[in-house]
């Protein structure tokens, strides 16, 4: 965790909060290292105490866990170029752990990278690029079989690993997935992030059947960005305005039904999270 102001809302009055872009995606990147390292750690930590009670494990206490361990890592994606952001900096991080390794023979000069503090390889857009393309074939394997859903809904904000986590037990084969261990890096703005593993259990066909998400996706409604924006229009000026978050005093200005169905036809389109329209 970390006092950051890349994304609040100083005004609680306000519908939409303040954001800065170039601090989101550091602060993002920072949280990501930091909880990796800790994960790693904790890992490390565990497998030492196992090996002093005699039992085995999957990795030596002195051999870090890495990208290779997992079969598939997922990320918080509030737009697809970040989770390829984050995949390419876990490889990153891969590789400061162990540069030497074979997977790494091609990154170009590599004493520059290892030589970078920590804070100058956040916004380095050397060390970005050189992993984006080193990992470009391990985001294809591990990464990108959960990306339907941040592809086609955009933002989720915290929902959007969770959605990551159900498209991938959508796009692959319960038979192949079965066994498969996963990685998933949770994240919030201000800022709070998480990384932990999971192995699948079981067979995941009838999770996969009831969800029925990339059918569901495939069936949005597509609508012109300017009824989009008189949505958010109607939210703002039937739901906020005049009112704060109280409703005791709150009177539509305008047809009830009519606008608890654009709302509702558009959250079910576009889902976004609208407030409920009030009847009374």
């Amino acid at each position: 965790m970390a006092n950051t102001y890349d994304f609040y809302k100083p005004q609680l009055s306000s519908e939409y909060p303040e954001v800065d872009g170039p601090v989101s995606v550091v602060t993002y990147v920072a949280a990501l290292d930091a909880a990796y390292a800790t994960f790693r750690e904790k890992l490390s930590k565990a497998a030492k105490r196992a090996h002093l009670n005699g039992h085995s494990t999957e990795k030596s206490a002195e051999t870090s866990f890495s990208l290779e361990d997992v079969d598939y890592a997922i990320f918080h994606s509030p737009y697809g170029k970040q989770a390829v952001k984050g995949h390419a900096r876990m490889m990153f991080n891969d590789f400061l752990a162990n540069p030497k390794a074979s997977r790494f023979a091609n990154i170009s000069d590599p004493e520059a990278l290892l030589s970078a503090s920590h804070a100058v390889s956040l916004t380095d857009k050397n060390v970005e690029k050189t992993f984006v393309g080193a990992s470009k074939v391990s985001f294809a394997q591990k990464t990108d079989p959960g990306m339907a859903c941040s592809r086609r809904l955009g933002n989720m904000y915290t929902a959007s690993l969770y959605g990551c986590l159900a498209s991938l037990l959508s796009t692959v084969e319960p038979a192949s997935l079965s066994g498969k261990r996963v990685s998933l890096f949770s994240f919030g703005s201000g800022c709070a992030s998480s990384f932990f593993t999971l192995r699948v259990k079981g067979d995941t066909s009838d999770i996969r059947g009831k969800m029925d998400l990339v059918n569901r996706l495939t069936q949005m409604k597509v609508v012109p960005p300017e009824e989009f924006v008189q949505a958010l229009q109607v939210r703002v000026h039937e739901n906020l305005m005049g009112t704060g978050y109280s409703r005791r005093y709150f009177f539509p200005r305008s047809c009830v039904r009519k606008t608890t169905t654009q709302l509702r036809t558009l959250q079910r389109a576009l889902l976004i999270t609208f407030g409920p329209v009030p009847t009374t």
